[in-house]
């Protein structure tokens, strides 16, 4: 399978939508299963989206062109003008293209660009009910806390 990775762009919110809906019902379906208790709602609404599309921290992935996974990134912190953190606020892949190395084709993109500008830092927060989002976190040597943070320091 051959994967493209690129800049998000205004082009694609009906795409990452998609996904996003994808996501939340099969995290409820989980639910559902397990009876665990959460609140999650859909929240990429386009206002959201278009924050994103400037960052130039936020990047896509295709495969035969279609979209299948994204991840949503901004810096954060703001020393004398320079970033000097990444926040990681959105990771999506479809279930039917997982563990096909997408995801960690998008988390290298942010941890490329955050190299190349300076960035130390780039932190998110997870589901502690996601232990496959752990998983790859971890894998690309995240510091995961509590199941709940994560977060990956990088070295000059």
């Amino acid at each position: 399978m051959k994967v493209r990775t690129r800049r998000l762009t205004s082009n694609d919110y009906r795409a990452v939508k998609n996904i996003e809906r994808i996501i939340v019902n099969e995290y409820l379906q989980y639910l559902k299963e397990t009876g665990d208790k959460d609140s999650i709602e859909r929240w990429i609404t386009p206002q959201y989206f278009n924050h994103y599309v400037g960052t130039e921290t936020s990047f896509v992935a295709e495969t035969d062109g279609k979209l299948v996974g994204f991840i949503l990134a901004q810096p954060t912190s703001y020393i004398q003008g320079a970033k000097r953190e990444i926040w990681l606020e959105y990771i999506a892949v479809l279930p039917e293209t997982r563990k096909k190395g997408i995801g960690s084709r998008l988390i290298s993109k942010a941890v490329n660009h955050a190299r190349s500008h300076g960035v130390k830092l780039l932190y998110t927060t997870l589901n502690p009910n996601n232990s496959g989002s752990s998983r790859l976190l971890v894998k690309h040597g995240f510091e995961v806390k509590d199941w709940k943070q994560a977060k990956r320091e990088l070295e000059k």
